[in-house]
């Protein structure tokens, strides 16, 4: 039943409106708070709701001017509900709350190997284990080369011996100057792998990293999560798909994990995406 039947219904309680004999805060509160869904819905009815509502209305007043209720007071709860924060017709409001102990935690890859036509934080052609961005660069390129042709980019996560992490997605963030005569390189990403395992992704060759961007809605699923435990290491390949003419593309990528057991702040409830028992696999065919 909607609130709307519950206004105009025969189970509205009677003893909302007390006896003569005084009638308690909470009521008051709850006549109140009626009454403002009930101003609120009055513009918007037709002929034949409008006259029950007012009569509605009426009833509440008499009991409300019993009880002291001024006309102020009323004309508040009317404009609370006219401003939509409350009642009907109005709008909503949505926050995004912190995720939780050791939720959704991101842990990023590092350029640890140099690689030719990236700038890291150690220079052109340069590894970097302690700055996960780096800056793909055609012009360092030789001989006007496709970047597609050459080694690909091997990032490595490092290794994390003070807590147990469960992967539960992964993500990327790519920047670039996207023009109109020369839309620019972008960014493929193949062979994700938890301590030299299986890959992850279900494309075993490279994929758009756009796939994994941090601007979309979602994370994007993977085939398994597996847990982070040290010695283990993450590891995923990179490539920029572009010659020396494109521009160049700031990039990074990151896990993103769940600490099940942390040294520091103990073992914590992990979300119901990673826990155990939503890891079981069933045999059998699901075709």
């Amino acid at each position: 039943m909607s609130y709307l039947d519950d206004d105009f219904g025969d189970d509205f309680e009677d003893d909302d409106f007390g006896d003569e004999y005084g009638i308690s805060e909470r009521r008051v509160a709850r006549l109140m708070k009626r009454r403002a869904r009930l101003q609120a819905l009055l513009p918007i009815s037709g002929p034949s709701r409008q006259r029950r509502i007012m009569r509605r209305l009426s009833r509440i007043d008499k009991v409300l001017a019993r009880t002291g209720v001024t006309q102020q007071m009323q004309a508040s709860q009317a404009a609370i509900a006219a401003a939509g924060i409350e009642g009907v017709g109005g709008l909503s409001f949505q926050a995004m709350s912190p995720p939780g102990l050791g939720r959704l935690l991101r842990l990023p890859f590092y350029p640890a190997t140099a690689h030719t036509g990236s700038t890291t934080q150690g220079g052109d052609n340069a590894a970097s284990t302690t700055n996960p961005v780096m800056i793909e660069n055609p012009a360092l390129l030789a001989g006007g080369a496709n970047q597609a042709s050459n080694t690909n980019h091997v990032l490595t996560t490092p290794q994390i011996s003070w807590a147990t992490l469960r992967l539960v997605g992964f993500e990327t963030q790519s920047k670039t100057f996207k023009g109109i005569s020369n839309p620019g390189p972008c960014m493929a990403v193949a062979d994700l792998q938890i301590g030299g395992g299986a890959n992850l992704f279900t494309h075993e060759d490279f994929g758009d990293a756009n796939i994994y961007d941090a601007d979309q809605p979602e994370f994007c699923g993977l085939r398994d999560y597996p847990v982070l435990k040290s010695p283990n290491v993450a590891t995923v390949s990179v490539v920029q798909l572009g010659d020396q003419g494109s521009e160049t593309v700031t990039f990074s990528a990151a896990l993103i994990c769940e600490a099940l057991v942390d040294d520091n702040y103990g073992a914590h409830i992990p979300g119901p995406y990673a826990r155990k028992g939503a890891m079981i696999r069933q045999g059998g065919s699901f075709i």
